[in-house]
């Protein structure tokens, strides 16, 4: 990789001390060569960084580290997202064009520069555009569209109807398009409410291995453009998630529960159905989320309440031990101070 490839990613001129050059690969201080780059966005690993083999580092702008080419930008660690992403291998896992074992309807259009993986169903009426990667036995079903560029991983099932845009990728184990848990109750029976609706993936999402996505009832599933799912995620029927927002591993999302924009949500909170979470909001992990949250809020706990509140309290709680033992104290030196005014009396 060119040192004014990665420079032009970053959006800034080659350090003056310097030509192009062959950069080998982006590397972690304690592995790299010296043609190699690095990053340094945490002051606490700048030793580790400073006496490192390669020479080319991205920092903070005004940053400078004895006996290494420099590249500055605002924020380093966005800038390693970008390189990373330059070194990235984006070849089809298993080679290019379709696999002579994977079974794809005639109807199906996928256009040319698209490769599918051996043992992947591609099902009828199925659309599929260019450079997008398939894995093996992936289970793509009737009617699906998928737009450029996406990376379905292998094992992954994307059912009947279902939407994805360009630039998508879908890890493996992923379910899209599963029913969502529809019941109605009678004389203690359930029955089971069938699912009319489809899921629609917009541009740039990412969805973690593992993750299930129910189909909406009647109306559609949306993740929005540039979500980012993290593994072992459920999303149920009819929910919406604004665009760039973020979910943490293991965490569950009721249905018809509104996501705003730019949302960031830890790991394993759950949220009930039918409410709506503002924009810019952020729920820490392990919440109970049983309410409309407004936007901008910092929510954690169970239930989920103002972040500095949940704070506050569980600082009391780490003192109530001794509460108690004051408490016991107390309570002693209260019955004495009775007893001995009843023998006064």
């Amino acid at each position: 990789m060119l040192l004014s490839k990665i420079a032009e990613t970053l959006g800034i001129p080659i350090p003056d001390q310097c030509t192009d050059c062959e950069i080998g690969a982006l590397c972690s201080p304690e592995s790299a060569n010296e043609n190699d780059i690095v990053f340094l966005s945490n002051p606490k690993f700048a030793a580790a960084v400073e006496t490192c083999n390669a020479r080319f580092v991205i920092v903070k702008n005004g940053q400078t580290l004895p006996g290494k080419i420099c590249l500055e930008i605002r924020d380093p660690y966005v800038g390693y997202a970008k390189v990373a992403q330059l070194f990235e291998d984006t070849n089809p896992l298993f080679g290019e064009g379709f696999s002579e074992s994977a079974i794809i309807d005639p109807s199906a259009v996928i256009h040319e520069s698209t490769s599918i993986g051996p043992g992947s169903v591609i099902g009828a009426n199925v659309t599929i555009g260019a450079a997008t990667r398939i894995g093996a036995k992936c289970i793509i079903e009737k009617e699906c569209k998928i737009g450029n560029g996406c990376r379905i991983d292998s094992g992954v099932v994307i059912r009947y109807g279902c939407s994805i845009g360009n630039y998508v990728i879908i890890q493996s184990g992923a379910v899209i398009g599963s029913d969502g848990f529809g019941n109605a109750l009678e004389n203690s029976v359930f029955i089971r409410i069938p699912p009319f609706g489809t899921v629609i993936i917009e541009d740039n999402a990412e969805i973690g291995a593992n993750c299930t996505i129910d189909r909406g009832n009647f109306e559609p599933t949306v993740i929005g453009n540039g979500v980012k799912l993290d593994n072992i995620i459920h999303i149920a029927h009819n929910v919406t998630i604004g665009e760039n927002s973020a979910i943490a591993a293991q965490t569950g999302i009721s249905g018809s529960t509104t996501v705003g924009k730019r949302v960031i949500i830890a790991g394993q909170v759950g949220f009930v159905g039918h409410i709506n979470i503002g924009d810019d909001s952020f729920i820490g992990a392990k919440a109970g989320v049983s309410k409309s949250v407004d936007p901008g809020s910092k929510i954690t706990g169970y239930p989920a309440r103002d972040l500095m509140t949940m704070r506050r309290i569980e600082a009391a709680q780490q003192s109530l031990p001794e509460l108690l033992k004051d408490m016991r104290k107390l309570k002693k030196e209260l019955a004495e101070l009775r007893t001995q005014l009843g023998h006064d009396q």
